[in-house]
This record gives structure tokens, sequence and C-alpha cells, in this order.
């Protein structure tokens, strides 16, 4: 409950290519909807973003087109949207930026008055507004919070940074959540289930062609793949293509679904035995690694990037992701099943991951700073 004596008014922005709908959410659209329905007062928060048909109930929402997109590019365009919006509506008390280092970067510039926080889900030294350290040093000397997926990223923003010349109150580490629907630990089927983009640095081929190395000795599991290349359903590309040849001697042992909604995918993570989450890249976190340990799966998954900080001692670590190491992981799991149900036994018991337990903390970060910025 919060201290404060008047609930502040908080503006979420949205990146523009997330759709805040529960037929085409990506992780940071669902991460943001949790935040606000999972939190304080719910009411006085308002999420922003592109025109999205069929938005998420029970949250403010408000679309807007980017303004001068040939010149401006959408993010940009879209933070001129919002700046344009402002001078006709009430100012909020917190504006929250996620995901878009160089939307935060504009708004420090043209609503300097407004207090502004930003959660950073991706290495941002590969972001536009952050690339360098001396714009990531502008952005943590103006902003008033900055809040990293991991503390992989957190160490990414601080990379080249002077230690002595930073606040590091300001910059916080909030693993995400999400909702843990089973009120019990669910019955598993003899099902391997891969969900995520495909795109090479998912390692989804990687698997695959380990699978179909593996799974000929296991004919009563099957595989299951879903996703494409962005969070739509859309033709597939090249890599599917590259999957799907990889998978083709299973037979009916293998299913590759496509894209399907972030509901649908949950489900299956929910029926499958193992869940494989095979990034091969420095993963910011990696949303599905939480979803999979929340249905209680045995997890297959990498050592890369900030996945470590939620799935050591919850899963099985993969420590050099190659296709040998994924042979000789996922048939640890198929002929141990001892083994496998530890596994899930661990995914179930041991879960901090809520999505309540997120938003808490949000709320918490945001009373704190908005405490201290109303007593200057």
């Amino acid at each position: 409950m919060s201290t404060l004596s008047t609930i502040p008014k908080i503006d979420l922005l949205l990146p523009f290519k997330e759709a805040f709908s529960a037929g085409n959410a990506g992780a940071v659209a669902t991460i943001v909807r949790d935040l606000v329905s999972e939190g304080v007062k719910p009411e006085t928060q308002t999420v922003f973003g592109k025109k999205t048909e069929d938005p998420f109930p029970g949250i403010n929402f408000i679309s807007l087109n980017a303004r001068y997109k040939w010149l401006y590019g959408k993010n940009i365009g879209f933070a001129a949207a919002y700046c344009n919006h402002l001078k006709y509506n009430s100012l909020p008390d917190l504006i929250e930026v996620h995901g878009r280092c160089n939307v935060a970067a504009y708004l420090l510039k043209k609503k300097p008055t407004i207090p502004i926080s930003l959660y950073v889900y991706n290495d941002p030294r590969e972001m536009a507004g952050a690339k360098s350290s001396k714009e990531r040093q502008i952005l943590l000397r103006g902003l008033v919070q900055i809040i990293c997926v991991s503390n992989f990223i957190r160490d990414c923003f601080l990379d080249g940074l002077n230690p002595e010349k930073c606040d590091l109150k300001k910059i916080q580490n909030l693993n995400c959540g999400v909702e843990r629907r089973l009120k019990s630990r669910p019955v598993k089927e003899p099902i391997i289930f891969i969900a995520g983009r495909m795109v090479p640095e998912k390692g989804i081929l990687e698997a695959a062609l380990a699978i179909a190395n593996v799974l000929p000795l296991y004919p009563e599991w099957k595989l299951v793949i879903a996703g494409a290349r962005r969070f739509e359903d859309a033709p597939a590309g090249s890599y599917e293509a590259k999957v799907g040849k990889a998978i083709a001697p299973l037979g009916n042992q293998a299913e590759m679904l496509g894209f399907i909604p972030p509901e649908a995918v949950r489900l299956w993570q929910e029926r499958a035995a193992i869940a494989a989450c095979p990034s091969i890249w420095q993963e910011p976190l990696g949303k599905v690694v939480v979803e999979a340990l929340a249905g209680g799966c045995a997890v297959l998954t990498t050592r890369c990037g900030g996945i470590p900080e939620v799935a050591e001692g919850r899963a099985l670590i993969i420590d050099n992701p190659t296709v040998s190491a994924f042979c000789d992981g996922f048939n640890a799991l198929l002929s141990d099943q001892d083994f496998r149900r530890d596994l899930q036994m661990k995914a179930w018991n041991d879960f901090p991951f809520t999505s309540a337990a997120m938003a808490n903390k949000v709320d918490i970060l945001r009373e704190s700073v908005i405490t201290s910025l109303r007593r200057r």
C-alpha cells in the first residue's frame, strides 16, 4: 500500500513496434500489462502505444500515431506524438519509457520538468541513444531511475562509465515475472516444447538438429516448436525453413506451429514435460525461461547473458551451446526420469518470479523516487 498522500499519475510508453493486445503482445507489452494490472491503483496509470486492435482490457490505453515518421523514424515520431498529447492533457507525475533509450533521451530534452524513468530490456550498448558511454552517462544523470531486467543488462549499461561519477542507486535490477496460473503442479505429457522468435540467435536450429538426432530413440515423445520471426502471424522465412528441414526426419514426432498467441504458449508450457530455451547469444534474461519454470517444466537452457540469474539451480544449463552439447542435454532429460522429475519439482517449488512480486517491487521503486522528488 502506498504511503504517498496522493497517488501519482504515471504514463508508460511502449516501444512503437509492440502491440498491446492478447493476440500479438511481445515480452515488453506483457510485462507492462502485468506492472499495471498487478500494481497499486492501476486506474492512475496509462499505457501509450501504437494503434492496436482489442487492447488488453481493464487498462487505460491510448494509441498514438507517430508524427513525421519520414523525418524522425517510428520511435522518436511516437515520442513526438506523446509530447503533443501532453499539450492538451494533464501532466503525469512520472513518465516510464519502456525499452527505448533514444525515446528517453528525447523526452529528457523536450520535457525536462517531468521525472522520467527508463526500463532497459536489451543491451543498451547496441541501442540508439545509449551506444556510447557518454550517451549512457547523460541518461543516468538526467533520468530519475533506470530499471534493468537483469544484472547482466545493468552491467552492460554501466560498461565504460566512471563509478565515481555515477549515482548507482538510480540503476536497479528487476527480473521479469509472470503469473503462475496453475494452483497445483500439472501432470506432464511426453512433449518437448520450444517457443521463441525464429532468428539465429535464439538457437532453435541447433536445438532442432540435436533433438532430431536423439528423439528417434524415444518414440513416445514429441517435439513441438512455436514461433515466427516477429510476434505476429506472418509468412515463414528462410530460418523457419531450415528448422523445418532439420526436424523433417522425425515425421509425426515433430510439429511446427508457427506464430501462436502468448496464451497458447503458456498452455503448451503447462503440458510439456520439457521446455527448451536454447539461446546462443547474450540473452538479456529470457522471459520464456521464466514462463517455462512457472509451468513446472524441466527446463533446458544456456549460460548466456542474464539467463543463469533465473535458471541457476532450477534448470539444466548448457555451458557451451553447440549441437553436440544439446544432444547430451536432451538425452540426459529423456533417458533419466528421476533427473527430469527433479528439475520439474525444482521449477515448481522454487519460483519467486511472479508478476505480483515484480509489480510490487516496481511500486516500491516508484514510491521511493517520487517521495524523494517531492521532498526537494
